[in-house]
């Protein structure tokens, strides 16, 4: 059974990296975008456990630490600004053993880098996918039709190809009750590689400065059991953060005008992806697409990283059968992802508490963190292919 020609779709983290390991073990993938370009800047991610040496593997590691963030102080106030906690180095982002941070559009920035030589198009956006015993047959939107052996959707939480592919039946997406927000704005309060934390009645506005001193990024996070009549529309979206926050006091208020002016605004609920398989004839899921297990888990980008490698690796192994390499795929990546999202719900329920964050709150907070992050980082030992 000859497998090659593979269609995976976003150019996000899981797309790049499966690609990577594709070309690497023999296979022609091709990668398209819906969106005109990359996404620009984004919420900081961390390269924790397991995934460090696959970065190493990649041969990426060292430009990741070249553009990590270097944010040495993390600041906690009360909503009149005075100072509740203060925590130091690497423990800011709950860091440890050789874990890197990055933002998330530099990381993308590196994998697009380490797949030149591989079509990637972008603009481009699906209209149906249909499957039979010889391959996929994936309709576009302009009119033109392209036959593909597999293809792999990576396109996010929101992902088309889940819709277009899998019942509604077969996945669950789980709101967990939460909302995140985040865009640039300029670095009005004069920050140098800090972040300074306001949480109080079940909202959180953070603002973090670090490698463009000019520049600072805002970030809302807050319960809400309310469901936005269009969750894709900017409008309906900002109108919803400044109602939202609009008694908050701190800093909130000049957050909330100078997001007016940001070019990368971004919200979403905060949600998990529950599926029994991630695989249905010849298309996969990868990532967020198929598990993901919430922004505030910390463990998105690892997920995908990892997802990509088993994912790539189990149709090499396979030697073209993808049936079998879709089978070892879920089995393989299962508890990996069932750890890592039991984590992500335990994570949404110790932030944005009740009343102010006391010092004591935040260091016990910190430090249960660090250690469950640990286990679940490193809850999977990764094949050799």
């Amino acid at each position: 059974m000859s497998i090659n020609k593979i269609l995976v779709i976003g150019a996000g983290i899981a797309g790049p990296t499966v690609c990577y390991w594709l070309k690497r073990f023999g296979f022609s993938p091709v990668l398209i975008e819906k969106s005109t370009d990359i996404r620009k800047g984004g919420q900081a991610l961390d390269i924790r456990g397991v995934v460090i040496n696959l970065v190493k593997k990649m041969g990426l590691y060292e430009q990741i630490c070249g553009m990590r963030t270097r944010v040495t102080l993390g600041r906690y106030v009360d909503t009149a600004g005075n100072t509740l906690h203060e925590e130091r180095g690497e423990r800011v982002g709950f860091r440890q053993d050789g874990e890197v941070e990055i933002i998330r559009g530099d990381l993308i920035e590196i994998l697009m880098d380490a797949i030149q030589g591989i079509p990637c198009l972008f603009n481009q956006l699906i209209s149906r996918i249909e499957q039979n015993d010889d391959g996929v047959n994936v309709h576009f939107k302009d009119g033109r039709n392209e036959y593909y052996d597999l293809v792999i959707g990576a396109d996010g939480i929101h992902s088309a190809t889940r819709r277009m592919v899998f019942d509604k039946d077969e996945y669950k997406f789980v709101n967990l009750g939460s909302y995140l927000s985040i865009f640039s704005i300029p670095n009005y309060l004069k920050l140098k590689h800090t972040e300074m934390l306001c949480e109080a009645n079940q909202k959180m506005a953070t603002i973090t400065s670090d490698h463009n001193p000019k520049m600072a990024t805002a970030a809302f996070m807050f319960r809400s059991q309310y469901i936005l009549n269009n969750i894709r529309d900017e409008n309906e979206q900002k109108q919803f953060l400044r109602d939202t926050f609009q008694n908050f006091r701190w800093e909130a208020p000049k957050m909330l005008e100078l997001m007016s002016n940001s070019d990368d605004f971004y919200f979403d609920s905060i949600a998990q992806i529950k599926m029994k398989s991630w695989t249905k004839g010849r298309v996969a899921l990868l990532g967020d697409a198929g598990y993901c297990a919430s922004p505030l888990s910390g463990q998105g980008n690892n997920l995908a990283l990892v997802g990509a490698y088993i994912l790539a690796g189990e149709l090499k192994k396979a030697g073209g059968d993808y049936a079998q390499a879709f089978n070892r795929y879920n089995e393989l990546l299962h508890p990996f992802v069932e750890a890592n999202q039991k984590f992500g719900i335990w994570v949404s329920e110790s932030f944005l508490v009740e009343n102010e964050v006391s010092k004591e709150i935040a260091e016990e907070r910190s430090d249960n963190i660090l250690k469950e992050m640990k286990i679940v980082s490193n809850a999977i030992s990764l094949p050799e292919y």
